[in-house]
């Protein structure tokens, strides 16, 4: 089957995506053909595109681009079941074989899961990287429980915001860091803590100590906040850089998380998406012809109040 896509040839910037046609593989056991209707644009998007994560993609071109997806189900692979023919679902790609900026894709069943009535194709395609991100760092990494403390830097992003919903979820104390054009709408939120990180070092103009200090954007300084912890606590890093490391690693303090660590857990982010304990707040939604100008923008540094996703069902 022949389906039109956003791909690339070689790795580089953003000039090197176009929308072309591709050829789709035949269906593995494991695996679920999916009609995309929405897509949701991650820096993950990009990153694979400029080579950042090449060590851990397949070797094949033309490669595809975008990972979190909603849609229906095309067909199904003889070793998957719960699922049918028809069924509304949300999910993300394999990590070495992205391409959900297409008119279909094909993803292993694991990674897959029923899409709440109540929600949109739109947020559902929200969730993944976000949640999975959020929920390893949160609940296994972190063990955050009832009571515990939880500084969340960058809680306005993507991450940041799935970071905010889950720890409130579990009646955690959070404490916020954000640009100053989010706080009012981050304590709307429920997060009744929050430091504009333009102005202030959170760590240095407070002395309180966490159980948790999740870092969303890479810009605390690791060894001035693993200070600021509880004697059993976890600093969780998801943009880990060498020097970054080595600052944590020896500590037994320093923890880092993917996506891929919380992808198990999609059935659960899918229940309390349908029970309304969280949601990513949609922004622009564009046609599938506008995605290299909507991933450009983003990838610029441009910022948009909530998600910006790709619909096929818009013109």
């Amino acid at each position: 089957m022949k389906v039109k896509r956003l791909q690339f040839d070689k790795y580089g910037d953003a000039s090197q995506m176009y929308i072309g046609d591709y050829e789709l593989p035949g269906l593995k056991p494991d695996e679920v053909q999916v009609k995309i209707k929405a897509v949701a644009i991650n820096p993950l998007d990009w990153k694979q595109r400029n080579g950042d994560t090449k060590i851990m993609m397949d070797k094949h071109f033309p490669k595809g681009i975008g990972n979190d997806f909603s849609g229906t189900i095309e067909a199904i692979g003889t070793n998957v079941v719960g699922i049918k023919v028809g069924d509304e679902v949300f999910g993300i790609t394999e990590f070495k074989r992205p391409g959900a900026f297409a008119q279909s894709v094909i993803t292993k069943g694991n990674l897959i899961v029923k899409k709440p009535v109540n929600i949109s194709y739109e947020e559902g395609a929200c969730l993944p990287i976000p949640y999975t991100t959020a929920w390893a760092a949160l609940y296994l990494k972190g063990n955050i429980q009832q009571g515990s403390k939880v500084l969340i830097n960058g809680c306005s992003g993507a991450v940041g915001q799935a970071a905010v919903q889950l720890a409130l979820a579990k009646e955690a104390i959070v404490v916020g860091t954000c640009g100053g054009s989010s706080i009012e709408e981050v304590k709307a939120a429920g997060v009744k803590t929050v430091y504009d990180y333009g102005k202030d070092d959170v760590l240095e103009v407070s002395q309180e100590k966490y159980d948790v200090i999740f870092d969303t954007s890479g810009k605390i300084n690791v060894g001035k906040a693993i200070k600021r912890l509880n004697r059993n606590g976890k600093f969780i890093d998801i943009n880990p850089t060498f020097s970054r490391i080595l600052k944590g690693f020896f500590t037994g303090k320093y923890k880092m998380v993917f996506a891929t660590n919380g992808l198990k857990f999609l059935p659960q982010i899918a229940q309390y998406a349908g029970e309304g304990k969280i949601f990513q707040k949609v922004g622009n939604v564009n046609a599938f012809a506008d995605v290299i100008d909507a991933i450009t923008e983003l990838e610029s540094g441009k910022r948009n109040k909530g998600r910006t996703v790709l619909s096929f069902e818009k013109n």
